[in-house]
C-alpha cells in the first residue's frame, strides 16, 4: 500500500467547467455544493480512501482495456469504482451484484451468463463487456454519452422520460440543481480518483493477470500458473462449478507478486466483438441493473412486479449531520452547531452527569433534547444537542444504512424522535430494515405503504485483493512471518488426500411448465421491441424460467408474433381486451396536506414525470391546494 500521506492534500476543488467523454460540463454553484459534499464523504477517511484506490489499481488496467477495444470512452472507468467499488461479490438490497451491479435479469439480456455453473456478472472481463452493451445501445439512442450514463441507472425508458429530446446530441451540458443526482455523484468520483487511478498506475508488487481456463478446473490452472488455489478461489468468484465450462473462453484472474511475468499461453483464437448479435443500431427496451432502484424515474408496472416497491427518491440529497463551527474544540461548548442547532460532541468515559456539567445544561433537559430515555448511555465521540431538535428535516426522505435506528436518524438530521416516528406512522421506536424510505419532511401518507430504496450492502472485511495489496506492502512483517513459519516456495503439485475427488459439474434443473393451483399456462406472443426481461416484467416471472419452459437460448433473441408458453401467477394475470380502448378521462386533484408528487402519482397510477407534463411544472414542488391536472391509468 501506498504511504497514506500521498493523499494528505487540500480539499479538493469543484471546477466550474470539465470534460466527460467530449462533452464539456458547466457546472453551477449549486451543483458544486452538492458534489463538494460527496466529494468529502469519498475522501474524509485517507485509509479507506487509499484502500479503494489499491483495489482499483488493480483492476483499472484490465477495464481500461475493454473500455478502449469496445470503443466506450476511458472516462466511464470511474463508473466502476462507484457501482461496485471493484468488489466481485458485491451485492445491493436489490440483488444487484458484481463488479457492474448488475440484477440477473439485465444480465442476461446483455448476454451475461447466470446459472449455477457461472456468474459473469463476478468477472471483470465478462461485467464490463456486458456494461460496455449497455452503454453503445443507450448512446445509440441520446448521441450523448452522459445521458447514456445517467441511463444505467434508470433504464433506456426512464432516461427517455425525464432527457428533453432537444438535449440529445449536445456537446455542452449545465450541471445545476435540477441535474440528476446519480450524474453528481459520478462527477465527485471522477474529481476525487482520476489523479490517482488508471492510466499505468500500477503497484510494482502485487499485479493482476489473467490465464484461459476453458474446460480446466481451479486445481489445473493453480498448477500450470504457480498460485495456490484458494488465491484463486478468493479472485475467481465468478465460477460455481468445479470446473470451468469449455463452451467458450473463461479467463482466470492470478495474482503476480514482486515482478513475476504472466504465463505464456497459447490462447484459440476468438471472435471477440461484443456487438448486440440483432446489431446495436438497434434501440433495446432493455434496462439497467437498477431500473427498479429508489433513485430511478422509470416507474415499473405495480401490478405485474412481485418484487417491486421501491421509488424515486426526491430531495434526498446532501451529508448529514452537517457540523459548522470550530470543529477542532466540538469537545467544548458554544464551538460548534449540528444542523444549525448548538450541540457539543461527548469525550471517552463521559456520562449524562459529566455533559450536562461541562455544558451547564441539567441533565433532564439534555435527555429531552437528545430523546435519551431512563437508561440511556452516552457514546463517545457522538454529537449531542443543547437545545431542542426541529419539527422536520432539510430534506425530504433518508435511506436506512446498515446499523442504523430511528433514534441515530433522528440525531443525524436533528429530528426530534417522535416527531420523526409520527412522520413515518410508527407507534414506537423498532429495528430497521436497510433500505427501507423514511419520511423527514411531511407525513407519509396512508395510501403510501412503507418503500424500500436499493442499497449496496457494504462488507467491512478485507477484500482478498486488500489482503493481497497488504502482504506484498509489507515486506518487513512479511520476512518476519516466513521465518517463523516456513512454507514451500512452489505450489505442491500432488492432490492432497483431504481435497477428495474433483466435484461432477452442478446439473441445471429446468422448471416444468405445470399449471397449479395458483398459476396458470398461457401462450404469449412477442410483440415489437418485446425482450426476455420485458415479458418476465409484464408477468411478474423470471427470465430463466421463460427460456426453460419453452427451450430457448436469451442469446438468440426473440422474433415478433414468436408463441412463448408462460406459466403466469393468476393474480398477475389479466386478460387482454381486444375492444378499443377507451379514451382517458382527465380529472382534477386538489394537493392536500404533506402530499407529494410521488405520492399523488401512486394514487393514480401515473408517473411524476407525466404530471408535470400535463401541468406545465419544471420541478416536483406542490402549493397545498394546488390544482393538479390529471389524466388516470386505473
Amino acid at each position: 500500500m501506498a504511504s497514506l500521506s500521498t493523499f494528505a492534500q487540500a480539499p479538493m476543488i469543484v471546477p466550474s467547467e470539465m470534460e466527460f467523454a467530449g462533452i464539456t460540463l458547466k457546472i453551477t454553484n449549486s451543483a458544486k455544493k452538492e458534489i463538494e459534499e460527496t466529494l468529502d464523504l469519498l475522501t474524509r477517511s485517507q485509509y479507506h480512501f487509499q484502500l479503494l484506490v489499491d483495489r482499483s489499481n488493480l483492476y483499472m488496467g484490465i477495464v481500461e482495456e475493454v473500455l478502449k477495444k469496445e470503443g466506450i470512452p476511458d472516462d466511464f472507468k470511474y463508473l466502476a469504482i462507484q457501482e461496485g467499488q471493484f468488489i466481485s461479490d458485491a451485492v445491493s438490497t436489490s440483488n444487484a451484484v458484481g463488479f457492474w451491479q448488475f440484477k440477473k435479469a439485465s444480465a442476461q439480456e446483455l448476454g451475461l451468463r447466470v446459472d449455477n455453473l457461472v456468474d459473469e456478472r463476478k468477472h471483470i472481463i465478462a461485467s464490463t463487456v456486458g456494461a460496455t452493451k449497455y452503454f453503445k445501445r443507450s448512446n445509440f439512442v441520446f448521441d450523448n454519452w452522459l445521458w447514456s450514463l445517467q441511463s444505467y441507472l434508470q433504464g433506456l425508458g426512464g432516461a427517455q422520460r425525464v432527457i428533453p429530446e432537444k438535449e440529445y446530441g449536445a456537446t455542452k451540458v449545465e450541471i445545476d440543481s435540477k441535474t440528476h443526482w446519480y450524474i453528481k455523484k459520478y462527477i465527485a468520483h471522477k474529481l476525487a480518483f482520476q489523479d490517482f487511478v488508471g492510466k499505468g498506475r500500477k503497484n510494482p508488487e502485487i499485479q493482476l493477470a489473467t490465464f484461459e481456463g476453458k474446460g480446466k478446473t481451479l486445481k489445473d490452472v493453480s498448477k500450470d500458473v504457480g498460485v495456490e488455489i484458494d488465491e484463486l478461489k478468493n479472485l475467481n468468484k465468478w465460477l460455481i462449478a468445479s470446473r470451468i465450462p469449455d463452451e467458450k473462453s473463461y479467463q482466470v484472474i492470478y495474482p503476480l507478486k514482486s515482478g513475476r511475468q504472466p504465463i505464456a499461453q497459447n490462447k484459440p483464437v476468438e471472435n471477440n466483438r461484443t456487438d448486440d448479435r440483432n446489431g446495436v443500431k438497434t434501440p433495446s427496451t432493455t434496462t439497467s441493473n437498477k431500473t427498479n432502484t429508489s433513485q430511478s424515474k422509470a416507474k415499473s408496472k405495480k401490478s405485474t412486479s412481485k418484487k417491486s416497491n421501491v421509488r424515486p427518491v426526491e430531495g434526498n440529497i446532501g451529508v448529514f449531520p452537517q457540523i459548522s463551527g470550530d470543529i477542532r474544540r466540538a469537545y467544548e461548548p458554544d464551538q460548534i452547531e449540528v444542523n444549525g442547532i448548538d450541540a457539543i460532541k461527548a469525550r471517552e468515559g463521559e456520562n449524562l452527569k459529566s455533559l450536562a456539567a461541562r455544558t451547564g445544561k441539567s441533565v433532564s433537559k439534555l435527555k429531552r433534547y437528545n430523546d435519551i430515555d431512563e437508561k440511556g448511555n452516552v457514546r463517545a465521540g457522538s454529537y449531542y444537542y443543547l437545545k431542542n431538535k426541529k419539527s422536520k428535516g432539510k430534506v425530504h426522505y433518508h435511506i436506512v444504512r446498515p446499523n442504523e435506528t430511528v433514534w441515530s436518524i433522528s440525531q443525524d438530521y436533528g429530528i426530534k424522535l417522535k416527531t420523526l416516528l409520527h412522520k413515518n406512522r410508527m407507534r414506537e421506536t423498532e429495528p430497521l430494515k436497510v433500505g427501507r424510505v423514511m419520511w423527514l419532511r411531511f407525513i407519509r401518507p396512508n395510501n403510501v405503504a412503507i418503500e424500500y430504496a436499493d442499497v449496496m450492502i457494504p462488507n467491512n472485511r478485507p477484500t482478498p485483493e486488500d489482503k493481497l495489496i497488504k502482504e506484498v506492502s509489507a515486506p518487513e512483517a512479511k520476512s518476519k512471518e516466513i521465518l517463523q513459519n516456513p512454507k514451500p516456495t512452489q505450489v505442491n503439485k500432488e492432490i492432497r488426500e483431504e481435497d477428495g475427488p474433483e466435484e461432477e459439474i452442478a446439473q441445471v434443473v429446468k422448471k416444468a411448465l405445470i399449471a397449479t393451483e395458483k398459476d396458470t399456462i398461457i401462450t404469449h406472443y412477442v410483440q415489437p421491441k418485446q425482450s426476455f426481461f420485458a415479458i418476465s416484467q409484464q408477468y411478474g416471472i423470471e427470465v430463466d424460467d421463460i427460456l426453460d419452459w419453452n427451450g430457448l437460448d436469451v442469446m438468440n433473441g426473440l422474433q415478433i408474433n414468436q408463441p412463448l408458453n408462460l406459466v403466469v401467477p393468476k393474480a398477475y394475470f389479466k386478460p387482454l381486451i381486444s375492444a378499443s380502448p377507451i379514451q382517458a378521462r382527465e380529472i382534477i386533484h386538489e394537493v392536500q396536506k404533506g402530499e407529494t408528487a410521488w405520492a399523488i402519482s401512486r394514487i393514480y397510477g401515473v408517473t411524476v414525470e407525466e404530471i408535470l407534463k400535463w401541468n406545465n411544472k419544471s420541478d416536483t414542488s406542490l402549493a397545498l391546494g394546488e390544482r393538479l391536472k390529471i389524466i388516470p391509468k386505473n
